[in-house]
């Protein structure tokens, strides 16, 4: 991929107008450099899942790497995905915006993914998504102040975190699983602590580790991001700058990880609301649905009383169609003895049932004959069974596929197992005059 030229010119990442400030919306810039994008050629810079959109962007070879004097967008790292936004040519003006959907760093440099040339020494206005940027300072300040609290707890430090992409749930990995007690006083400090409105500031000391390896530190700049005293933390992002802004922080649950550790969803802000309204929506439905209270216990007991319901039900379903299998067993068994082959139909059959009457007749084949065996209707299709002796199987199926061109399926010796994705009434009529 190519590389925008470094120049004096350009604001180095870490003093970018959007980490001085991150509350901007909009700068006025002059492009420094703009540099033909080659789309790299090995795949090692997209190892990362990306949104088929990130994708379209990045490979798209009619694009152009530009430089600015300063950037109101932030570029992706520390966590945290890029800014999305909008160019107004000023100099000479233009009234169509372009939009910027990918803004990447290289080494100490803002570099814009832009869809046409922009020469050097052109003004424009930038214009950030500040929704987007607010959506993002909310999660990647919320998991912060997340993880500072973890850190009071034994061996819960961070390993590692990743921003929910377009609004999902957010995450951290730890070195073991919090207890259900642990996760809900976690919660409650970390919104104690937001109520507090505690500021959130940024410092530039010389020294800092956690850099990126290709961030030149004795060239760049080191922020420091500190959560009044519970905190401080080297990061390039985008931050609040008090805790109120936060709003909440919403833990969700857990999920094992690499051996012992575990992740640890969550949500803030903005999100963490929707999450809340979303959840309430959906128990509300749910309780419409199965005619119960919507108040979460009483809809949790109405919901294991209806599954008690259903493995009942399936128990009996199975007894039923077990005596039914066992009479088309005798019912097959019956025709096989006069020398004939016999063929099993149930439109509202599965495989299982199949099985249960084959189960009943597998010794009886042995003696001769072959047995067809179908279930399902329409465009639902369904699976079709072919048992008998080891010669005639074969020579059956083959007239089966004949007949159903569609059918798939395989196997050997006494029996041959195949699936049809529409079944239509003239091929189960055909099949059933091949045996009867």
């Amino acid at each position: 991929m190519a590389e925008c030229i470094p120049s004096p010119q350009g604001q180095m990442v870490g003093a970018l107008a959007c980490q001085k400030n991150s509350y901007l919306r909009t700068l006025e810039a002059k492009v420094i450099s703009c540099v033909k994008f080659s789309p790299p050629k090995d795949k090692s810079s997209q190892k990362k899942k990306k949104t088929a959109s990130d994708v379209s962007i990045l490979n798209n070879p009619d694009s152009w790497l530009v430089e600015f004097s300063d950037s109101v967008l932030f570029p992706e790292g520390g966590g945290q995905p890029c800014d999305r936004g909008s160019l107004v040519l000023l100099s000479p003006a233009s009234p169509e915006p372009i939009t910027i959907t990918h803004v990447e760093r290289q080494g100490l440099k803002c570099v814009y993914r832009v869809g046409k040339v922009l020469e050097p020494g052109i003004a424009v206005r930038q214009n950030v998504d500040f929704n987007r940027r607010w959506d993002h300072m909310q999660q990647h300040t919320g998991q912060h102040l997340l993880s500072a609290i973890m850190d009071t707890y034994e061996n819960l430090g961070t390993l590692g975190w990743g921003m929910g992409a377009d609004g999902g749930m957010n995450y951290v990995d730890l070195p073991r699983k919090p207890s259900q007690s642990e996760m809900q006083t976690i919660q409650d400090r970390c919104n104690e602590v937001i109520r507090d409105n505690v500021p959130i500031t940024v410092k530039t000391p010389d020294q800092a580790n956690g850099l990126p390896d290709d961030y030149d530190k004795e060239k760049g700049l080191v922020r420091m991001i500190s959560i009044g005293n519970l905190d401080h933390n080297a990061c390039c992002g985008t931050h609040l700058a008090q805790t109120s802004h936060i709003s909440l922080i919403l833990l969700h649950f857990t999920q094992p990880v690499h051996g012992t550790n575990c992740r640890l969803y969550f949500s803030v802000g903005d999100r963490a609301i929707k999450a809340s309204t979303d959840s309430i929506n959906a128990l509300r439905s749910i309780a419409r649905t199965i005619s119960s209270s919507s108040v979460p216990a009483e809809l949790v007991t109405s919901v294991g009383r209806i599954n008690d319901t259903a493995a009942d039900l399936k128990k009996r379903e199975r007894n039923l169609l077990s005596e039914i299998a066992n009479y088309e067993g005798d019912r097959v068994k019956a025709i096989l003895q006069t020398g004939k082959n016999a063929w099993v139909y149930r439109p509202s059959g599965t495989l299982d049932f199949l099985n249960m009457v084959v189960f009943e007749v597998k010794d009886a084949v042995k003696d001769g004959g072959v047995v067809i065996l179908a279930a399902g209707e329409g465009e639902g299709g369904g699976p079709i069974v072919v048992i008998g002796e080891k010669d005639s199987v074969p020579e059956v199926v083959k007239k089966v596929q004949d007949v159903v061109p569609s059918v798939k399926g395989g196997g050997k010796g006494e029996k041959w197992q195949g699936k049809v994705k529409d079944w239509r009434k003239e091929e189960i009529d055909a099949i059933r005059g091949l045996v009867e």
